[in-house]
């Protein structure tokens, strides 16, 4: 869940479009997603999942999530080798692996192009938002790109799929009353969601200059660490461990500049 306007659900990918000659969101694209979004589940072919959106009960607080996973009996054993993706993300990592700046650089046009087109409203924003945080945690890269006037759009992609990106994201600014104290926290996205690796757990948002580590003791997964940088910070996690989050809260540790560390709660 995020506090935002509109949040961004599954995009797609021509195959094609890595040797340079389709674009990947022209009207090929367009036509053969929906064409495979239209094949009958009783033939061959692919069977969509539908997307799995929650929201919190603050009406701009919203994430969304999706994926693409094939289900025709047909071709079971050929389209996972043929499509990618990590399942049940077996390449994630507790601890996130920093990225080149070619890989940053790449997947930080790529969160905008995604956000841009699905988000026309914060066109302008996307423009001169530039990267807080690019993690890769195996197969899969988060970016967060932030601006001005709390504003911050975030994208997690599985790396690995192939004709089909895997892409969950959200959109949005923060108000300036909610902004955290140096020393302080905020969740702008805290919830979970289905993608096609299976569910996941996600908490981000704006950080205190005066914070320099977080992390959260899983009871599944052991201890995360998240990536803070750029005036934010951000952890995910396979499973649904965080549903009820966004009103129970989620327990966090932080350091500090100073090597002092707490314990902060986060809600929505």
């Amino acid at each position: 869940m995020t506090r935002t306007d509109e949040f961004q659900l599954l995009k797609t990918l021509d195959a094609a479009n890595a040797d340079g000659g389709i674009d990947p969101h022209g009207p090929r694209a367009r036509a053969d997603l929906q064409r495979i979004l239209a094949t009958d589940p009783a033939g061959p072919g692919l069977q969509p999942r539908p997307a799995s959106t929650r929201k919190s009960t603050r009406a701009k607080r919203a994430i969304g999530l999706g994926a693409l996973v094939a289900t025709a009996s047909a071709a079971a054993v050929v389209l996972p080798s043929a499509l990618g993706g990590d399942e049940a993300f077996a390449t994630w990592t507790a601890s996130p692996a920093g990225m080149s700046a070619k890989d940053r650089a790449s997947a930080s046009a790529s969160c905008r192009d995604e956000q841009k087109s699905g988000s026309p409203d914060y066109r302008a924003d996307l423009s001169t938002a530039s990267t807080a945080i690019s993690e890769r945690r195996g197969a899969w890269t988060l970016v967060i790109l932030a601006g001005q006037d709390g504003f911050s759009a975030l994208c997690i992609t599985d790396d690995s799929t192939r004709l089909f990106r895997d892409f969950i994201g959200s959109i949005g600014k923060t108000p300036q009353a909610d902004q955290p104290a140096k020393k302080g926290l905020a969740a702008t996205v805290l919830g979970t969601g289905s993608t096609g690796g299976g569910e996941l757990s996600i908490v981000a948002g704006p950080a205190g200059s005066e914070v320099v580590a977080v992390s959260y003791n899983s009871a599944r997964q052991g201890r995360v660490l998240a990536t803070v940088s750029g005036g934010q910070f951000a952890l995910w996690l396979p499973g649904n461990e965080l549903e009820n989050a966004s009103k129970q809260g989620v327990p966090l540790q932080v350091t500090y500049r100073d090597g002092t560390s707490s314990t902060v709660t986060l809600t929505l």
